[in-house]
């Protein structure tokens, strides 16, 4: 009994919580919902009539105003028909409001959400053009300031679109741009493994060809620095060899040879910093291997000079030992 008198006391609280001045009740029961809703903030009776609510401000371009609207179909109907198309329009709220990455963040709740959506193909594409213009330098907004996105934000955007839709024709650039992000923060083998994707999954892309020359790129580029890797360095200059080998008249091979006797020149400088350093704690022997490599290896090379010259004074200091 006391608890039925609770009850209803609760309910005539909200339900008689009147405004004195106005008469206008603040709250309501609403079976379509089942919740307590403040009318203020209510939507409209079914989801249809709410959307075309919405869509009368979007239409007048009233965005911050129509992403109010939407978001109540998300809220209150949010398995119903209409709320698949709200998501969407919410997405296209923050794009017509200059917000290109909360729009695809929206538009990637699309697909979450209601995969059986018709519009994915659509959404691919509008996400497939943000990433572009973040890539290109467009600026998004984070509370109401405008930031350019980071690498793995754009990364991210280029992700979901190949995954979204694998065999669109955005998916390989969008993947070789993955490769270009990563390699642009040395993340190398992050990057290599983004443009060996291409070659695997889209051999007869037009990125293959540019993705083949960026894997032995980013591997040269890997290999140098403080950290020099030989192994990367040779991988580098088979790769080269490969491209040049399957693609003879490409434009690229003079950015081949370039790159290829870069890779040389670092490969015998290492080569001659080791004899150097077996030189000079008297291991003269094991110098003698290294100025030998660099004259065998790399008999071009700007270090070839120099290794002739200590291989020269190093064989006489092991002759004088042996003696």
């Amino acid at each position: 009994m006391k608890t039925y008198i609770k009850l209803t006391f609760i309910i005539i609280i909200f339900t008689l919580a009147i405004d004195i001045g106005t008469g206008y009740c603040y709250w309501v029961w609403t079976p379509e919902t089942k919740k307590w809703i403040n009318p203020k903030y209510a939507p409209k009776d079914t989801p249809k009539e709410q959307l075309l609510y919405a869509m009368d401000f979007f239409e007048a371009k009233d965005y911050k105003k129509a992403l109010g609207e939407f978001r109540k179909i998300i809220k209150y109907y949010k398995r119903s028909e209409a709320a698949s198309e709200a998501q969407y329009y919410i997405g296209r709220c923050y794009e017509e409001m200059d917000y290109p990455y909360q729009a695809f963040e929206a538009y990637q709740q699309v697909i979450n959400d209601y995969p059986f959506t018709q519009r994915t193909e659509e959404i691919v594409s509008r996400q497939f053009e943000i990433g572009n213009k973040l890539y290109e330098g467009e600026k998004t907004r984070f509370f109401g300031m405008r930031f350019k996105a980071i690498p793995e934000q754009i990364i991210d955007v280029y992700k979901k679109v190949v995954s979204n839709a694998p065999y669109s024709q955005n998916a390989p650039i969008a993947q070789f741009r993955i490769g270009e992000l990563y390699k642009k923060i040395s993340f190398y083998q992050e990057a290599r493994e983004a443009f060996q994707k291409i070659i695997d999954d889209y051999p007869d892309s037009s990125v293959a060809m540019e993705a083949k020359f960026q894997l032995a790129l980013t591997a040269s580029a890997a290999s140098s620095g403080s950290a020099y890797d030989q192994s990367l360095a040779i991988q580098a200059q088979k790769e080269f060899d490969e491209f040049k080998r399957d693609h003879p008249d490409s434009e690229l091979v003079a950015s081949v040879e370039k790159e290829k006797s870069q890779i040389i020149e670092e490969r015998a400088e290492h080569y001659l910093q080791n004899a150097r350093f077996y030189e000079r704690i008297g291991k003269y022997q094991s110098a003698a291997v290294y100025y030998n490599k660099i004259l065998d290896e790399f008999p071009t090379a700007l270090s070839a000079p120099a290794a002739l010259e200590r291989l020269k004074v190093v064989q006489k200091r092991i002759d004088k030992t042996k003696k």
